[in-house]
C-alpha cells in the first residue's frame, strides 16, 4: 500500500508527476496547459474535520491520516509509483482483495465507482449541485465548459459521489451502497483544479457512462409497488449520476416489445425495466426481434440471431426476482441501480424456442415442464395472493406428486469436461470471460427451418443405460437439430421416463427463498444451459429436493433421482394427455409458450438451444458467500477491484 513520507507534507502541495528517465517524482505547479499530463496530484485536505493527504494516482484516489507517522525507507519514490502502476495493473484483472481499508490507515477508491463530481462555497452547495440533472445539450458540452469556469472564488468544497460494496453484512456480501466523500481546503485553485483532473479522468475512462437512458415500468407486476420503488430507490441514483432518463408505464401485456420493436431508439444508450422476471423477458425479446428486423431477416426463421446493440439494465420489481438476484447475487434494488449508472456490462446467455414453424420466444431464465410448470400456470389465477400464489399453488402441486411422460434429447460436447466442474459463477468468472475461437464460431446461430431440422435419428447415441422406448417413437416425431460444426465433436444422448420435473435453466434461477437456485453451477455467460431431470418418485424423495433447494449449502447433484446436464441445445418431447392439456405447456418467466406441435400420435415436440452471451446486461455478477471474520467484519470501504 502507498505510504505518504513526512517529507511529502505540506500546507499545499501542488500537482506532481512521475519522471519517466529518473523514477523520481517531481514538484510542478497545477496549471491549464500540463493538466492533462499530471499523473499524480497530492495535497491536504480536510475530511470530517481531520487533517488527510489525498493522493489522486491515475484511476485511484488514496487518503490517509496527517498525523500518523510511517517510518522513511529508501527508494520510497520509485516505492509509490511501482504501487500505484501495480494497483492499475490489478484493476484491469479485478483480481485485488476484498477490503481496501488498510492496516497503515489509508483508503483506496478508484474512479470507476464514482458517479459524480461535485464542488461548491458549503457541503449544502455540492448537495445541491449533485441533485442537478443536466439537459442533453450540457451532457456533451461538459467537457468543453470545465476548463473555462472551474475555478470559483467561493468553492471550498470537494465531494466525490461514489458506490461501495457492504462487504460486512452476516447474510448479502452483493448489496451495495452510494456514499459521499467530502474534501475541504480553503484554497478555491486547489478545489478547482482536483473537480478538473477528477472530471477529465471520468470523461477519459474506457468504461462509458450512460447518458440517455429508457426506463419502463410495469405498475401492475410482482407487489404492483414498481413505480413506487423507482421514484423512491431508482431516481434520486440516477440523477445523481447525470443520466437523462425518459420514463414509460406500461398499461398492458406486451407493450414494452412493441414499443422496442417499432419506435426509434437511436437516442438512447442503454434500455431498462422495472418489474419482475416477465418484464424482464418482454424487453428481451423486443430487443431480438428489434435486431432480427434491422437486419432484413424472417423473425420466425432468421439465417442467424444477431446481438442487440443496446444493453439492459434490470432492476427488480416482482414477486421472485430470479433473474435479477442470479445477475446480481441479491435483489436489492439500489444495487441493481448502481450497477447500471456505473456502465459495467457483461454478456448473457438466451435461450431460444422453436417449433417446426421456427422460433417461438427467446428465454433468459427457466423453462420448466411437469410441477414447475403446473406451479407457473395455476399460479396465474391467484395474483391477487401476491407471492403467496407461488407457495399455495406450490404446496397443492406437490402433494399430487403427478409424473409426466417425456423424451428429451441432448447433445453432449464429447471433448469437454463441463460435468466434472463443480465451479460457480461469480465475479471474474474465467469460464464466462473465455473467447475461445472455437465457442464464438459455434455460438452464430443458424436458425433458418431448413438447417435446424431433419427427420432422422443416426447422429444420435443413446447410452447403454437409456429407459425403454415407450409406445411413442422418435423416428417418427423426433426433429434434428444439425449444426456441422458440432456434431463433428458432440453426440446426442436420448433420455426417457415418467418424470417429476423437467427443467431448463439458463441461469441458476436463484431466489431469496432458494439462495443456489435450481442450478447453482450454471454459468451466466459460457453458451450452456442446465437441463434438470427429477424422477418420478415418492413424497419423501421430493421433500428432499425441496430442501436441497432453499438451503444455502444444499446441492441437488447428490440426490439419486436427479439428474442434470450441459449442454446447448436439447429436444424435448411429452406426450400430451387428455386430463393434462391444460398444463403441462413449457413455460418461460411465467408465461405459457404455446404448444409447438402435435404429431399424429400426440407427441408435442419443443427445441431449445442456447446462444452466448447473446445481450449485455448491466452486471458485476455475483460474489462468492462467506460468513463475516472478524477482520471481515470491520466498516471497510470496497471499491469495484474487489473480488
Amino acid at each position: 500500500m502507498t505510504q505518504f513520507t513526512e517529507e511529502e507534507e505540506g500546507q499545499s502541495i501542488g500537482s506532481q508527476r512521475v519522471n519517466d528517465k529518473t523514477n523520481s517524482i517531481a514538484d510542478v505547479i497545477l496549471d491549464d496547459h500540463i493538466v492533462h499530463e499530471c499523473d499524480i496530484a497530492l495535497n491536504n485536505f480536510e475530511i470530517k474535520k481531520k487533517r488527510y493527504r489525498v493522493l489522486l494516482n491515475r484511476h485511484h484516489i488514496i487518503w490517509q491520516r496527517s498525523d500518523i507517522k510511517h517510518k522513511v525507507k529508501n527508494e520510497s519514490n520509485d516505492r509509490t509509483e511501482r504501487t500505484s502502476m501495480q494497483k492499475e495493473n490489478e484493476h484491469e484483472k479485478e483480481k485485488i482483495s476484498n477490503q481496501t481499508k488498510h492496516d497503515d490507515g489509508s483508503n483506496v477508491l478508484h474512479l470507476q465507482d464514482v458517479f459524480r463530481i461535485t464542488k461548491g462555497s458549503t457541503k449544502a452547495a455540492c448537495l445541491r449541485s449533485a441533485l442537478q440533472v443536466p439537459d442533453s445539450e450540457s451532457i456533451d458540452s461538459d467537457a468543453e465548459q470545465q476548463s473555462s469556469d472551474s475555478i470559483n472564488s467561493s468553492d471550498k468544497y470537494l465531494m466525490i459521489h461514489y458506490a461501495e460494496r457492504i462487504i460486512a453484512s452476516p447474510t448479502d456480501c452483493n448489496r451495495w451502497q452510494v456514499q459521499h466523500l467530502t474534501l475541504h481546503n480553503s484554497d478555491p485553485y486547489i478545489i478547482g483544479k482536483w473537480y478538473d483532473q477528477l472530471q477529465n479522468r471520468l470523461l477519459s475512462s474506457p468504461r462509458k457512462r450512460l447518458k440517455r437512458l429508457l426506463v419502463f415500468i410495469n405498475p401492475y407486476g410482482g407487489r404492483k409497488m414498481a413505480l413506487q420503488i423507482y421514484e423512491r430507490c431508482c431516481k434520486p441514483i440516477i440523477q445523481l449520476a447525470g443520466i437523462d432518463a425518459s420514463c414509460i408505464i406500461t398499461q398492458r401485456a406486451n407493450q414494452i416489445r412493441d414499443i422496442l420493436i417499432g419506435h426509434d431508439l437511436k437516442p438512447y444508450d442503454a434500455v431498462c425495466c422495472v418489474g419482475g422476471d416477465g418484464t424482464v423477458a418482454e424487453m428481451i425479446n423486443g430487443l431480438i426481434w428489434r435486431s432480427i428486423r434491422d437486419h432484413g431477416m424472417n423473425p420466425r426463421q432468421p439465417d442467424w440471431i444477431p446481438k442487440p446493440l443496446l444493453p439492459i439494465g434490470i432492476i427488480p420489481a416482482g414477486s421472485t426476482d430470479t433473474i435479477a438476484y442470479s445477475l446480481h447475487g441479491t435483489s436489492d434494488v439500489q444495487t441493481a441501480t448502481i450497477h447500471l449508472v456505473l456502465g459495467q456490462y457483461k454478456g448473457l446467455d438466451v435461450c431460444s424456442v422453436r417449433n417446426c414453424d421456427g422460433i417461438i420466444r427467446f428465454c433468459t431464465s427457466v423453462m420448466g415442464y411437469g410441477y414447475l410448470g403446473d406451479v407457473a400456470a395455476k399460479s396465474e389465477k391467484y395474483r391477487w395472493m401476491g407471492t403467496k400464489r407461488y407457495e399455495y399453488t406450490g404446496v397443492k402441486a406437490f402433494l399430487l406428486n403427478r409424473g409426466y411422460e417425456a423424451e428429451v434429447h441432448l447433445l453432449l460436447d464429447e471433448d469437454d469436461e463441463i460435468d466434472k466442474m463443480n465451479t460457480t459463477c461469480s465475479v471474474n468468472c474465467s469460464r464466462c470471460q473465455s473467447t475461445k475461437e472455437k465457442d464464438i464460431t459455434a455460438d452464430k446461430p443458424s436458425s433458418s427451418n431448413a438447417s435446424l431440422y431433419k427427420d432422422n435419428i443416426e447422429t444420435c447415441h443413446p447410452p447403454d443405460n437409456c429407459d425403454k422406448p415407450n409406445d411413442f417413437s422418435p423416428e417418427k416425431t423426433s426433429p434434428q437439430l444439425i449444426r456441422s460444426d458440432r456434431v463433428s465433436s458432440s453426440k446426442w444422448r436420448i433420455i426417457r421416463g415418467d418424470f417429476f420435473m423437467i427443467t431448463g435453466a439458463n441461469i441458476t434461477c436463484a431466489c431469496t427463498r432458494s439462495p443456489n437456485g435450481i442450478s447453482r453451477y450454471c454459468h451466466l455467460g459460457d453458451g450452456y444451459l442446465d437441463l434438470v431431470l427429477v424422477r418420478k418418485t415418492n413424497l419423501l424423495n421430493n421433500i428432499r429436493f425441496v430442501i436441497n433447494t432453499m438451503g444455502r449449502n444444499g446441492d441437488i447433484r447428490n440426490l439419486p433421482f436427479v439428474e442434470i446436464y450441459r449442454t446447448r441445445q436439447f429436444t424435448f418431447k411429452a406426450k400430451m394427455n387428455a386430463h393434462s392439456q391444460d398444463y403441462n405447456s413449457v413455460r418461460g418467466s411465467c408465461q405459457p409458450i404455446a404448444i409447438s406441435g402435435i404429431s399424429e400420435d400426440g407427441v408435442s415436440n419443443t427445441d431449445s438451444e442456447s446462444h452466448r452471451q447473446l445481450i449485455d446486461v448491466f452486471m458485476r455478477g455475483p460474489y462468492t458467500y462467506a460468513k463475516p471474520t472478524r477482520r471481515t467484519g470491520s466498516k471497510s470501504l470496497c471499491c469495484c477491484c474487489c473480488k
